[in-house]
């Protein structure tokens, strides 16, 4: 029982508190800064960290500068030059406002600011340590703001503790980097790590230039649509891939609000399903949304990391989205890819894993529901979609009240089972005894393929072979830090590495999972792009699964691929020898199941 009496918790400890809110990382420290650099109109931010930031952080730009006398208020709780009163939370114009950033940076660093004001002829230094004032005097400097800040969580081990390694604390700290250099093109800014430029921007005429020069890969951007829309108070400009282009994970998906980067799933959900007819369900877009809005109808003071903002009217965005994506991609399904090529010559009878027992196949953890945002229908249209979608209702509901199972129930393949013949280069027809199984090609195979290489893969009994030629993937020194951070983990799913230099990774013995008909370096790169992406906190299961599904999609025969009638054979005698569920590793579907009485009925025999 707590017997101890309530009290008013010092200046100091409710500072620490409050602090650890807005100061949660490096990253989130530079994010402040940034924003700051930014507000004071500079034109030329330069940024250098030492071990990610938690060594030593400094941002430099030649902005306004902050008054000499300023100073110590600058480092005071709730003291800020950006709102006057209450009224102007409900108009808030700059990137910050709350007077907290070099506050909290100051409780948690040991934080030096020197700074000219550009209204003064001299300038200004001032030293803090665990948030006590220790120096404060004039300085020679040059006009604009320079922070230097030391030693993050010196004074709170529980904090520092839980950083990560410091290879994931650099690419979060990037991440911050290069979203702020997004949507700020009149800025020139370079980022330095350990002595190092890793980052370089020069001064853009405009978001699409800036984009282009954010990108490596000229691929994408010459695959990226351009969509402006204005509308009453809403101005909305972006880059969007086209359908010939997805990803494995989700990255280079941003969002941006009155310049400020933000998380909103309504509006990522939105642009999602205007993929949804253009490139697969596990695949992901790339993006650069860009949207303005009247300041009165958002609120940014939700939450001290200013992540998380609400929109007034974000349905009525999100519909405005949907609609411009849906109808200027093209929903041919073509699906190329950045990370996986696939050079199958469709002249040509492809040669197919199963009848060579390699195991060839490719998916990803659908993150998505299956619920989707309908697209508008003109008035012409309409009635035609309504009846087309009430016949399909109706005959599907038919069937699953004529047969005691599902068609997506387990099916179990008997030994007669027989391949007919192929629709449409998609589905294979079959038969057993009075019933008959129109059959999803390319997802039996996923599924087949799925199931053999993650039984593998948990058994831990991987079998490699020696390449006669190396493959060498070349990487930035920071990704190649987090790989050899999680170089652990990424052997027991069989992907053996040695850092080549601080620009390349070799790989020269190969797990035989792995088909050797398709460019091996593509299918490793898009299964390493899962610890860049997330660093430690990879679960095994999930990796386990997800190489499994990159290898199991996409190298499965596909639509339109033609089977010879020993293919398909060979496929059926597979999936029953396997005992597989009728569902795909993304969960649909893969085999309808009709009777014979069902037929009849419908022929009024």
């Amino acid at each position: 029982m707590n017997n101890k009496n309530i009290m008013k918790l010092p200046q100091s400890v409710a500072n620490r508190i409050a602090a650890g809110e807005v100061i949660e990382r490096p990253s989130s420290m530079l994010k402040e800064l940034l924003e700051n650099a930014v507000d004071s109109g500079a034109d030329n931010i330069e940024v250098s960290v030492e071990e990610a930031g938690i060594k030593s952080m400094i941002v430099e730009d030649n902005g306004s500068g902050i008054h000499f006398s300023e100073l110590p208020l600058a480092v005071t709780h709730h003291a800020t030059s950006k709102i006057h009163s209450i009224e102007d939370l409900d108009s808030i114009y700059t990137l910050g406002f709350r007077g907290e950033a070099l506050a909290s940076i100051s409780d948690v660093t040991n934080l030096e600011i020197v700074s000219k004001n550009i209204d003064e002829d001299n300038g200004g230094k001032i030293i803090i340590e665990g948030g006590k004032i220790i120096e404060h005097k004039p300085a020679a400097a040059s006009q604009g703001t320079k922070v230097i800040a030391k030693n993050l969580f010196f004074n709170i081990p529980a904090r520092y503790k839980f950083l990560k390694h410091i290879s994931r604390e650099f690419f979060l700290v990037k991440e911050v980097f290069d979203m702020e250099a997004l949507v700020q093109p009149k800025i020139s800014m370079k980022l330095r790590n350990n002595g190092k430029t890793v980052s370089s921007y020069i001064k853009a005429d405009s978001l699409k230039e800036r984009i282009e020069n954010y990108l490596s890969d000229s691929n994408v951007f010459r695959n990226l649509i351009e969509i402006e829309i204005e509308k009453e108070d809403v101005s909305i400009y972006g880059l969007f891939s086209n359908s010939k282009i997805s990803q494995s994970i989700r990255k280079n998906n941003y969002i941006f609000l009155n310049n400020r980067p933000i998380e909103n799933r309504v509006l990522a959900y939105a642009i999602k399903n205007a993929y949804s007819n253009a490139i697969p369900k596990e695949r992901y877009p790339f993006f650069f949304l860009y949207i303005n809005i009247d300041s009165s109808k958002i609120d940014v003071n939700v939450h001290p990391s200013k992540k998380e903002v609400r929109i007034k009217n974000e349905r009525e965005i999100s519909g405005i989205l949907y609609n411009a994506i849906a109808n200027n991609i093209n929903t041919v399904n073509n699906f190329d890819s950045v990370n996986i090529e696939i050079d199958i010559d469709k002249d040509i009878t492809p040669t197919f894993p199963l009848q060579n027992n390699n195991y060839n196949n490719t998916s990803t953890n659908n993150i998505y529901s299956s619920e989707t945002v309908k697209k508008e229908v003109s008035a012409e249209e309409e009635p035609i979609k309504a009846i087309a979608e009430i016949e399909e209702k109706t005959l599907i509901d038919e069937n699953i009240n004529h047969n005691t199972d599902n068609y997506n129930k387990n099916i179990e393949f008997g030994e007669y089972i027989k391949a007919v013949g192929q629709v449409f280069s998609s589905y294979i027809v079959a038969e057993r005894g009075n019933e008959m199984y129109i059959i999803d090609q390319h997802a039996a195979y996923e599924r087949l393929n799925y199931e053999r290489i993650y039984k593998t893969l948990t058994s831990k009994k991987i079998e490699y072979e020696k390449l006669l030629i190396p493959i060498e993937i070349e990487y930035r020194d920071y990704e190649i830090d987090i790989l050899n951070a999680s170089k652990k983990s990424i052997e027991e799913i069989g992907i053996k590495f040695e850092a080549n230099s601080k620009h390349s990774i070799i790989i020269e013995d190969v797990p035989i999972y792995i088909p050797r008909n398709q460019k091996i370096e593509k299918i490793i790169k898009d299964i390493l792009d899962i610890y860049i992406s997330k660093g430690d906190n990879n679960n095994l299961e999930k990796v386990i699964k997800h190489a499994c599904s990159t290898i199991s999609c996409k190298y499965s025969p596909k639509a339109g691929d033609r089977l010879s009638n020993s293919d398909m054979q060979t496929l059926l005698d597979l999936l029953e020898e396997e005992n597989i569920l009728t569902n795909c590793p993304h969960g649909r579907p893969f085999v309808l199941r009709l009777s014979k009485d069902y037929l009849d009925k419908k022929f009024f025999r």
